[in-house]
């Protein structure tokens, strides 16, 4: 951890993160009540993840200027009130104003992880950086576990427009006073640009003149399809071919949900535990090929016992890989170019979530699911192989 401040540090790069994936996740939420107010058909629904995720990635490639420009721990309060004030715009209740928040929202939750990073790497250093970051990245669980408590009631009680309004001013004040609180983010010194962060492309410029870099970079395309295929079909999986009804699926899910919290928490101890973050992406890719495999030869006679301790499995390795992913990035970067090298590295894993599930369902149709679990095993099998191999001397100022 940071010799002075590990627990300020965690809670300035949580809060943004948590708040900003509550918001990001809120529309999904409330995605029956959007399309019931504006008469579109419920496909319609998953438009959001498609233009949620360009803007991600508009976000994400301006990240590097802007970190250079305000700092990166005031981008990311700035982002969440940006957000806050976007998820009023969504309750206004016209189309032109649902587009538009939901590309403000894209647009700032996209900076967040390469700011922490930024922030980490100037903070340091971090003896225990894999853990650390691993357990920043629960934030993104827990911001969707707040997505589920906090806005179907506000919705029920207040309807839709009054319950983002609402949400919206919360969020906004609520990061005003805590930004304002922490002194991290009011001493903060911004960072000294990195030379070649030069035009909107300079961070994929970068990962492709990299190659060690951008080894880690396909992998996590793999690794972040797999992650959310998991999610996002698990449930559809089972009621549709193990013949599960509605209770058992939802368990099951929730039972991978806790195994990703655990699992990331867990994969970021073992890799510093033994100093070996890209064996340990190495191992997890095998796990998932492993538990990928598990679950094609599952069939409706198959006990519930056994089908949760497959779903263990593959919640544990799909997700828990994201906090060792991004220690490997920084431990190969300068500190200086942290939250650079996380901009282009992240577009590679949003190519992952956007195309992994459609082109999962796509093959489960034609051919079943068994053998498209299969096909996804081989596929994860693959980016453990592009982690196996040696990157080159650690760059970074964090030490171990």
């Amino acid at each position: 951890m940071p010799r002075n401040g590990s627990s300020s540090l965690l809670f300035a790069t949580m809060f943004p993160q948590t708040i900003m994936s509550m918001i990001l996740l809120t529309p999904p939420v409330v995605a029956d009540r959007v399309v019931a107010t504006f008469h579109l058909p419920a496909e319609a629904a998953g438009l959001y993840t498609t233009l949620s995720f360009l803007f991600i990635a508009v976000g994400t490639l301006s990240s590097a200027a802007l970190i250079a420009r305000v700092g990166p721990l005031r981008l990311s309060f700035l982002c969440v009130v940006v957000g806050g004030f976007a998820l009023a715009l969504f309750g206004m209740g016209t189309i032109v104003t649902v587009l538009l928040a939901t590309a403000f929202i894209g647009m700032c939750y996209g900076p967040l992880t390469p700011s922490s990073q930024q922030a980490i790497a100037t903070q340091g250093p971090i003896t225990n950086l894999a853990l650390f970051l691993s357990i920043r990245q629960t934030a993104v669980p827990l911001g969707g576990i707040f997505a589920g408590i906090i806005v179907p009631p506000l919705v029920v009680h207040f309807g839709l427009e009054a319950a983002m309004l609402i949400l919206g001013g919360a969020v906004v004040v609520s990061t005003l006073l805590t930004g304002a609180g922490l002194s991290a983010v009011r001493s903060e010194v911004r960072p000294e640009r990195y030379i070649g962060a030069v035009g909107f492309f300079a961070p994929l410029r970068f990962m492709f003149r990299n190659r060690h870099l951008l080894r880690l970079s396909f992998a996590s395309t793999i690794y972040g399809a797999l992650q959310l295929t998991v999610s996002s079909l698990l449930v559809v999986f089972l009621m549709a071919e193990l013949g599960r009804d509605i209770i058992c699926a939802g368990a099951m899910l929730g039972i991978s949900q806790v195994a990703a919290v655990m699992g990331r928490i867990g994969w970021g101890y073992i890799a510093d535990r033994f100093k070996a973050l890209r064996v340990t992406l190495a191992v997890l890719g095998a796990g998932m090929a492993g538990a990928c495999v598990l679950m094609g030869m599952l069939t409706p006679d198959t006990p519930n016992w056994v089908i949760a301790i497959v779903v263990l499995m593959l919640g544990g390795t799909t997700s828990g890989w994201n906090g060792v992913f991004l220690a490997s990035l920084m431990r190969e970067v300068t500190p200086q170019q942290a939250g650079f090298a996380t901009s282009g590295a992240l577009l590679f894993s949003y190519v992952g979530i956007v195309i992994g599930p459609p082109l999962f369902g796509a093959l489960a149709l034609l051919a079943g699911f068994s053998c498209a679990f299969l096909a996804l095993g081989a596929v994860a099998f693959a980016g453990s192989m592009l982690c196996w191999s040696p990157g080159p001397p650690a760059a970074s100022a964090v030490s171990s």
